[in-house]
This record gives C-alpha cells, structure tokens and sequence, in this order.
C-alpha cells in the first residue's frame, strides 16, 4: 500500500474537491483497502478532508484554492505499519481554466515536499524544494509565502520537464472542471494534466447514471472512468479510476475506486460541512 508515482491510487482517489461556489465547502471520507493484505476484509486505511475556498494569496486574478489532506492517524493498525500523512494543495484560475501553484507534501518512512509556480511570463513551471539544487537561480515567488512555516525556506530546484500549455491542470482542478461539465453517458472530455514534474493527457469518460450508497444514504450518482498517458509514452499512467459524482446541482464526489493486483482501493463520503 505504499504511495508513489507508480501506484498513484491515492493521491488521485482523494483529489476531488468542491465546485467554485459562494462559499467555503469541507467533505470527509474514508478510504479502505480489501485485498490479500487485508485477507479478503475491508480494512479502513485512512481519513480525508478536502476544503476548497477563495484563495487568500495576492494573485491577479479571482481564483480558488483546493486542498486534500489524508491521514492514517486513525486507524492504529496502518498507523502501527505503515504511518503516512499527505498534503496536496493547489490554487486554480477558474476564467482560464488554468492551474497557477501546486503544493504536493508527502510524509511515510521519509519527507517529500515540493511547491510549484507556474511562471506564465517564461511558459515554464518552476520546482521549488527546501534544499534546491540550483539556489539562487529563482527566487522563491512571494505570493506562495503564506503557504510557508515561520522561518521556512524553500529554493529554486529545477523546472519541469514539460512547458506550460494554455489550459494545464492539476489533479485538483482538472476534477474541480469536471464537476462543472455537462454529463451525459458517452460524452468524453481530455485534459492536460501536470503532477509538477511530468505531462500527462487524461481521458474521462461518462459511463452511466446509477444509484450507489455514499454518505450515510443511497443517491443517484454519474460513474464516471479516468485514464492517463504520460506525454511521450504509450502506456497507462495508472490503472482505470473509476469516480461517482452526485447527480445534482452540486455534483458532490461520493465515491472513488481504483482495482490494483494487490487489492482494491475505495475512498467513500462519510461527511459533508
């Protein structure tokens, strides 16, 4: 059950936030594993919260700000053996369709932590990290400040490996789109979608409309398949993720659930503020 680019499950199973709306929203889920590490039962594996709001930062235009937070503090069993916290934060102009900064924190047996900056000026996406590898070439951008701990200190690393095309997503906000879509079983939508380092084209396609048990209730929910291509590769990024959006105005995110040879991953409503 480990967390990394070759299993992305959880980081994309726990990326769908709310819509751009009039005011803050907080959903809660539980993610569970079933699978021969769990010997065939339901094993809880971690706690969600995604919030999404107005950013605070000083940008020059309105945008929003998505943030998923993911936690196995309370379940004692995955905490004992495989402890992990994840942050993913990004900021997202809803006028250009157009992702602005990416925050991605990871912390199991080791630290991971990066912050992006999409550089519009250059067409570039600037890496940032607390030990950069080229310091001193680019200075930390100072709206992203706010998103730093008194006294931290991040340094310039490197640029992605793709340009900045008109229209690039992130996991967050290419889900924040989605829930505002038109959907109607058949209908396809592509995106470009950067993880702050590599360039992927998602294909989401709706399956159909059924009912599904989510958030304490059964609702009438639109099921709907994400596959990714890594630019320049001809292989699946990622094995199918498979996404029930409430059929309502709101278009609430129910349910998520990715197959893997090792078992399945589910991640389930349980809360709404």
């Amino acid at each position: 059950m480990s967390i990394g680019r070759k299993r992305p499950w959880l980081p994309m199973a726990l990326l769908l936030v709310s819509p751009v709306l009039p005011f803050a929203e907080t959903l809660h889920y539980e993610a569970s594993y079933t699978g021969v590490f769990s010997a065939g039962e339901i094993l809880p594996i971690a706690a969600v919260r995604l919030d999404s709001d107005n950013a605070e930062l000083p940008v020059p235009e309105k945008a929003i700000q998505l943030t998923m937070e993911v936690t196995s503090a309370p379940y004692p069993f995955v905490e004992r053996h495989f402890p992990f916290r994840v942050r993913y934060r990004s900021i997202y102009a809803p006028r250009g369709q157009q992702v602005l900064a990416l925050e991605k924190y990871e912390k199991t047996s080791r630290l991971k932590h990066e912050i992006n900056w999409v550089d519009a000026g250059q067409g570039k996406l600037m890496r940032f990290r607390p030990k950069g590898k080229s310091a001193g070439e680019q200075l930390f951008p100072a709206v992203l400040q706010p998103w730093l701990k008194p006294g931290q200190r991040f340094e310039f690393h490197k640029y992605a490996r793709h340009p900045v095309e008109d229209g690039l997503l992130d996991w967050l906000s290419m889900l924040q789109v989605m829930r505002e879509k038109p959907l109607a079983t058949g209908q396809e939508y592509v995106f470009s979608v950067t993880d702050g380092k590599r360039l992927y084209r998602y294909h989401v396609r709706v399956r159909k409309k059924q009912q599904i048990e989510a958030g304490g209730k059964k609702q009438l929910a639109w099921k709907l398949r994400f596959d990714a291509v890594e630019e320049g590769k001809r292989q699946p990024a990622h094995r199918p993720l498979y996404v029930w959006l409430a059929d309502d105005a709101g278009r609430t995110p129910l349910l998520f659930e990715n197959r893997h040879p090792l078992g399945r991953f589910v991640v389930r409503l349980s809360a709404v503020q």
